[in-house]
């Protein structure tokens, strides 16, 4: 899921209003049925569909986590223009990418050449499916894919993962600004 934000100055006293897009067809019951959401701003979309058209105001914030990192270098870099340019100058993005040591205890091919690497066989058998994941190196690498917008900030953290049954669960974060 993208939340996609536009903080409303004209209103008095301001506000937010929320927006979404996602891949997942049941996520728009869920929406319905939520009072302090508004339908009609948030979207399921087929993978790697255009998103740009469903949006006729621009956003002030973008906040994409732990869901850029299923998308091809190909889609990845297409997402990230259309999110540059959805959003009001001194937007701000927020992202998550997954880094290349997760998942080294799975089932993991080497890098396709779409970017992705194929991941299946998980050691406690939690994961069932196959996931293509594009991983990031490093900080250099992340920055680079992020390069639309101004680093503001960037970093690493690691979820609480008590007993290491599947190895490193290490993400990267970047926060930046158009």
């Amino acid at each position: 899921m993208v939340f996609i934000l536009n903080i409303s100055h004209s209103v008095q006293g301001g506000g937010i209003r929320p927006f979404g897009i996602d891949i997942v067809p049941s996520l728009a019951q869920i929406w319905r049925n939520d009072p302090l959401i508004c339908e009609q701003d948030f979207h399921i979309i087929t993978p790697n569909a255009s998103f740009s058209h469903l949006f006729t105001q621009k956003m002030d914030f973008i906040f994409a986590n732990q869901s850029l990192y299923y998308l091809t270098k190909e889609n990845f870099a297409t997402t990230l223009k259309e999110l540059y340019d959805i959003c009001n100058d001194g937007a701000i993005i927020f992202a998550t990418m997954m880094a290349s040591e997760c998942y080294d205890l799975y089932q993991k091919s080497k890098p396709l050449p779409n970017g992705l690497t194929h991941i299946q066989g998980t050691p406690t058998n939690r994961m069932s499916e196959d996931s293509y994941i594009r991983f990031t190196r490093d900080i250099d690498e992340l920055k680079a894919d992020f390069g639309l917008f101004e680093p503001l900030y960037w970093g690493d953290y690691t979820p609480i993962n008590l007993y290491n049954f599947e190895g490193s669960s290490r993400h990267f974060i970047f926060i930046g600004r158009k």
